[in-house]
């Protein structure tokens, strides 16, 4: 009798300590994927399309990688991390002003919302987060934004890219 018992509280123990971490290890992950396929195409796209927008008024391949960027720090702030030394939110378009800026910018701030991501405790989860608009938002919220930010400019960039008769690397045959 005792044995079934034990094996039931391994399954349990063994359950709990899997869920720990689970939001922020599987955010940590998409975001590792969406980011890893902005990074190729930061690569791909030459120096000269940067400047490239689609029309006027819309931002440029550099403007959306500046905002990518920037928005990564934002967040890493939000869920408790420090943004690097050198890091000026108020002049972070005109300090990133060329693609051998922009890459290593980028690669540092993904880095730094992942490891955010995932220095979150399971119990501050729930725990508000303020933003410079309106609603009422959580930690929680702050990585599921985070995440989906991630995507929806991953996605704009590729149709940059095919505007530009780049063909996203991944994609290639």
């Amino acid at each position: 009798m005792k044995r079934p018992l034990i094996i039931v509280c391994a399954l349990f123990a063994s359950a709990s300590l899997f869920a720990q971490k689970l939001l922020q290890n599987e955010t940590a992950g998409m975001i590792t994927h969406s980011s890893d396929k902005i990074m190729q195409l930061a690569d791909a796209i030459p120096s000269d399309k940067y400047d490239w927008s689609p029309e006027d008024g819309v931002r440029s391949v550099a403007g959306v990688f500046q905002h990518v960027i920037q928005a990564n720090y934002f967040f890493a702030t939000k869920l408790g991390a420090s943004l690097p030394a050198g890091v000026n939110m108020q002049t972070l378009e005109q300090d990133l002003n060329s693609k051998d800026k922009i890459e290593p910018a980028l690669k540092q701030s993904t880095d730094l919302i992942i490891s955010a991501i995932k220095n979150v405790d399971d119990g501050s989860l729930a725990n508000k987060v303020e933003f410079p608009y309106p609603g009422e938002y959580t930690t929680t919220t702050a990585i599921l934004i985070a995440m989906s930010h991630f995507d929806e400019h991953l996605g704009q960039l590729i149709a940059y890219s095919r505007m530009n008769g780049i063909t996203p690397p991944w994609s290639k045959k």
